[in-house]
């Protein structure tokens, strides 16, 4: 048993590093880290646009580069209401705008500088079905949350769940205030655009650069918690296999061990020169049988007394007489059980001499580590299977 429980032990260290390993690349491959810039993936295509185009007064925007980084001047002019520009990437294909589905991304992170110090916001264009129409982008849903920036360069990331649609565009199409969610599932592109907070009739520089997509795919996930769960389910079912396995030889050597020391059929006493020892072992093997034999009645029936019986038990088989009447009659219970296919426990028990099948149990489970009725179930399986 001690063997089994060694290489138990070591097959359950072995599991829990291969589980540890199963979970680390699960977890690895399930993080989504998409660029959309510099390096443009071939299923995000985008094309890229400045607001306004032309000019309105003296607000203005020009795209400086896109090489390595984007970058880009706006001016505000302070003459005109609520002047706007932006810097903004749409999703396309060879049929024109295209609809994406960002439902696995969590958020967008990015690297920045502002120069002077300013508070931009992020934009995310989506369809909705209610006013979007793909000829007129204006009507698109703009969903936004602000970010400060300055000369030197800040990593920022920004929670899809942290964008709300403002409330001049909510009044302008006729929803509720409370209507401010937005389908990432129907996502058209992204902006960089000045806020109330940014500088009037002042020379504003942008560079971005590393733009990318965050998320997780929970499907490595989900795959690696199954292979884990089968990997502990098969390491379970193989070790109670063995377990029992081992255990039905641990009995069988038991029950021989406990049967050439009893000897109940045929006693071994030829060595025994002292009649009272040999009376006494014949007796107690002829009638342990009897559930009313004690140490009182052995010693009246031999016409001895009970300190002399235990002390000729300790000395001949170690035992005193109740733990050798318990040997006696539980090891006649075990190969009765054994060689039995259909035993009946409490049959069993009286047949060995105990009226109380509790007890009988008890004893039972005490000296073989399992239930009568296990044992005879494992007992007799291995029997089947050999």
């Amino acid at each position: 048993m001690l063997k089994f429980y060694r290489n138990t032990a070591l097959l359950f260290i072995a599991l829990i590093t291969l589980t540890l390993l199963i979970v680390y690349t699960g977890t690895l491959k399930s993080r989504l880290n998409t660029s959309l810039f510099p390096g443009r993936d071939i299923d995000f295509t985008w094309a890229r646009s400045v607001e306004p185009q032309i000019p309105v007064s003296k607000t203005s925007a020009t795209l400086k580069n896109e090489t390595g980084a984007i970058e880009y001047d706006f001016f505000l002019d302070s003459e005109i209401a609520d002047p706007y520009t932006h810097y903004s990437m749409y999703f396309v294909d060879s049929d024109g705008y295209r609809i994406l589905d960002l439902t696995r991304y969590e958020s967008i992170s990015f690297k920045v500088i502002c120069d002077p110090k300013n508070v931009l916001l992020f934009v995310l264009f989506s369809f909705d079905e209610k006013v979007t129409d793909l000829r007129d982008m204006p009507s698109r849903r703009f969903s936004r949350t602000a970010f400060s920036c300055d000369k030197y360069w800040s990593s920022i990331t920004i929670k899809f769940d942290d964008l709300d649609t403002p409330h001049w565009w909510l009044a302008q199409y006729g929803f509720d205030l409370s209507d401010k969610g937005y389908a990432l599932n129907k996502t058209l592109g992204f902006a960089w655009a000045n806020s109330s907070q940014s500088p009037f009739n002042t020379l504003s520089h942008v560079r971005l650069t590393d733009v990318k997509l965050l998320g997780r795919d929970y499907r490595y996930i989900y795959a690696a918690s199954g292979a884990c769960l089968l990997l502990w389910l098969a390491f379970l079912i193989i070790t109670f296999k063995q377990y029992l396995n081992v255990l039905t030889l641990q009995l069988k050597d038991k029950l021989i061990q406990d049967q050439q020391f009893i000897a109940y059929k045929k006693l071994s006493i030829e060595p025994q020169k002292d009649k009272f020892k040999i009376a006494l072992l014949r007796f107690i093997a002829s009638e342990y049988i009897n559930p009313e034999l004690s140490l009182e009645s052995t010693a009246a029936s031999l016409g001895s007394n009970r300190s002399k019986i235990n002390e000729v038990l300790k000395e001949e088989i170690g035992l005193t007489f109740t733990a050798y009447l318990n040997k006696l009659r539980l090891t006649e219970a075990a190969r009765l059980l054994s060689e039995i296919k259909d035993a009946n426990v409490s049959e069993i028990a009286y047949s060995v001499g105990y009226n109380n099948i509790s007890y009988f149990n008890k004893l039972f489970k005490s000296e073989y580590h399992c239930t009568p009725k296990t044992f005879k179930s494992l007992y007799q399986d291995k029997n089947t299977e050999e």
